[in-house]
């Protein structure tokens, strides 16, 4: 953009002049002058002052190959000309960036909004400061680079440079004056017409912005000096009338309403009162029915209950005399079963103690026969012992036998009086049962019309609680009509007050109209002179984007001036300053300064290779393999 670009050399022209005073004083100043602003001046420590230190220099050696395997460049002098070329590059960027937002922000606002002047200023003053604190600090370095032992060591190959190249210094064209070529003369030709042509076309601009600003106040007053025949003709008037109108419509058509809705609540109310009434007396019959229903229910539950309960207490004493009977059967039949293995078990020893006399023994026992007298003799003794004792026995138990039997048949007979008895019991309670199951029957029909009308009457509540739910609902909606209506009543009033009152407004308005027509006339001849104002402020701020131009392109010269002399430092280096140099520059990295010393052995290294060594576990001196540590770092001022 051609007014953004014009913006930032006229502030690079403003802050190269500042700077070309601020150069002038600075110069004047001595060269031993102490400046607390400036960064310390960096000191030629020896190694060899050390007792510990030992450094051997070659300077046919080693200072040729450093100088062959990196240019002759110093952190102080040459080392940050590219971040500075970076540092200006982006603050040009910035301000392009500045510049064109605030004239794109004035074209689309097309002077409706008014710049803040004061912010402006202080804004580009504090880019100015910081242009002007940065080129300060580069001509302290450049004044740190003209010290007495640089200008020294300049000298020396200055003079080594003419004795071995005086013909080439008589060469050089006669139109090079103070270290500006004629290529350096002709560019800047044709950035002075670039110059001029973006000073015209920024003129041209600032002109349409000043038309476009009168047009803005013209408008303004326009606006602010509106009519009452401008304010009928705009669509809000119309909007609010014709919302006036329905308004008007819609009252007089709540008002029909409202009358209409009081006779329907009239009617509604006769008819709801007569209903009332009905529904009243309907409900007492019912009622009364249904209570005298109820209590002929409850006797007949309360007599069925009854006859229930005398069955029960009936069948549970049958059901328990019922089980006495049979276990006493059990028992009879325990003692048949015992009687007869008791039986069965006289009877054999009968037949083995009492064998017939007519009887021959079947069996006859061969050892009798060989037995004597006498043996024969005792064991016929011992046999009618035995005889005899069984003799006894037999009369006994058949005194016992003949009573069992008498006690079995009269258990007999009582288990079969029992089991008559129970027959009966049976009939009688199936004839019990099925008397039971009929009033059962009976009390369940009469509980299911009792559901009935309880559901009946349940309902018959229910339609009068609605009933008077709806009336309650008829009356809270009677209340809020008349509400209504008597708040419509209100806001008629209100708005025919406030009608008188607005009218009252409209003709006090119409005569401030015209104090505030003065007033505007007044206003607008103060906008044009803002405006002018505004346009000065604008062609100010052009004016120092040129300043900072005409300062870039200085610092474009030095750059310049720069790299010559580095060129002539590095073809006519002599041995000392190869010497100088093998003693400043770090000796693992051949680049950087030694501003790093090991306070173990006391060599000085760069900070960069030490804490790369330490970071590696390299922690030795590459010159005495002394170990070291992170403590035993310390930085060296030169």
């Amino acid at each position: 953009m051609p007014v953004a670009t014009t913006l930032n050399s006229s502030l690079r022209a403003s802050a190269s002049s500042k700077m070309d005073k601020e150069k002038v004083e600075d110069r004047k100043r001595p060269a031993g002058a102490n400046d607390d602003g400036a960064p310390p001046r960096k000191s030629w420590p020896l190694m060899a002052a050390s007792p510990r230190t030992t450094m051997t220099v070659n300077p046919k050696k080693s200072g040729s190959s450093d100088i062959s395997r990196s240019p002759y460049l110093t952190g102080v002098t040459f080392e940050d000309s590219t971040d500075f070329q970076k540092h200006l590059d982006e603050k040009a960027k910035g301000l392009k960036s500045k510049a064109e937002a605030l004239l794109n922000h004035l074209a689309a606002s097309r002077g409706s909004t008014v710049p803040n002047l004061s912010v402006l200023e202080e804004r580009i003053g504090k880019l100015l400061a910081s242009q002007k604190d940065y080129f300060v600090k580069a001509e302290k370095k450049l004044d740190r680079v003209k010290s007495a032992q640089v200008q020294e060591l300049e000298k020396k190959a200055l003079a080594n440079d003419t004795k071995q190249s005086s013909p080439t210094s008589e060469a050089k064209p006669a139109s090079e004056s103070n270290g500006v070529s004629p290529e350096v003369l002709q560019k800047y030709e044709e950035e002075l017409a670039v110059v001029a042509r973006q000073k015209e076309q920024i003129q041209s601009v600032l002109d349409e912005i000043k038309a476009l600003q009168e047009e803005n106040s013209t408008l303004k007053a326009r606006r602010e000096t509106l009519t009452d025949e401008d304010y009928i003709r705009t669509d809000v008037f119309k909007l609010f009338k014709t919302k006036t109108e329905e308004l008007i419509k819609q009252v007089n058509h709540l008002e029909a309403t409202n009358t209409q809705l009081k006779e329907d609540i009239e009617k509604l109310s006769a008819e709801r009162t007569n209903f009332k009434r009905q529904v009243e007396v309907d409900s007492q019959a019912l009622t009364q029915e249904l209570d005298t229903d109820l209590l002929a229910r409850d006797h007949d539950i309360a007599r069925l209950r009854s006859a229930r309960d005398e069955l029960l207490a009936d069948n549970t004493m049958r059901r328990a005399s019922q089980e006495q009977h049979q276990t006493a059967l059990e028992h009879i039949k325990e003692l048949v079963s015992s009687k007869d293995d008791r039986i069965a078990a006289l009877e054999s020893e009968i037949n083995r103690l009492r064998p017939t006399s007519d009887e021959e023994m079947a069996d006859p026992d061969a050892e009798l026969d060989g037995l004597e007298r006498d043996a024969l003799v005792t064991k016929h003794r011992k046999l009618q012992q035995d005889y005899q004792a069984v003799s006894n026995e037999l009369p006994a138990m058949e005194k016992a036998y003949r009573k069992a039997m008498a006690l079995s048949h009269k258990k007999v007979m009582d288990f079969e009086a029992l089991e008559n008895r129970v027959g009966i019991l049976t009939a009688e309670k199936s004839k019990a049962d099925q008397k039971y199951f009929a009033a059962r029957k009976d009390a369940d029909t009469k509980m299911s019309e009792i559901r009935t009308l309880r559901v009946q009457c349940g309902k018959s509540t229910e339609i009068i609680a609605q009933l008077k739910d709806v009336e309650a609902q008829n009356r809270i909606l009677l209340g809020n009509l008349e509400k209504q209506v008597s708040d419509l009543r209100q806001a008629n009033m209100t708005l025919a007050s406030e009608n008188k009152r607005l009218e009252a407004t409209s003709t006090e308005a119409s005569r401030k109209v015209e104090a505030y027509k003065k007033e505007v006339s007044d206003l607008s001849g103060l906008v044009k002179s803002k405006d002018a104002t505004v346009a000065a402020m604008r062609e100010r701020n052009i004016t120092l984007e040129a300043e900072t131009d005409r300062l870039k392109i200085r610092v474009e010269t030095l750059q310049k001036d720069k790299d010559g002399w580095k060129v002539k430092a590095e073809s006519n280096s002599s041995d000392v300053e190869k010497g100088l140099r093998t003693l400043m520059i770090c000796s693992i990295c051949n680049e950087n300064f030694k501003n790093t010393a090991l306070k173990t052995c006391g060599h000085l290294f760069c900070n960069k290779c030490v804490e790369n060594r330490i970071s590696n576990r390299m922690r030795k001196c590459p010159n005495c393999s002394r170990a070291f540590d992170k403590m035993d770092v310390m930085a060296v001022h030169h």
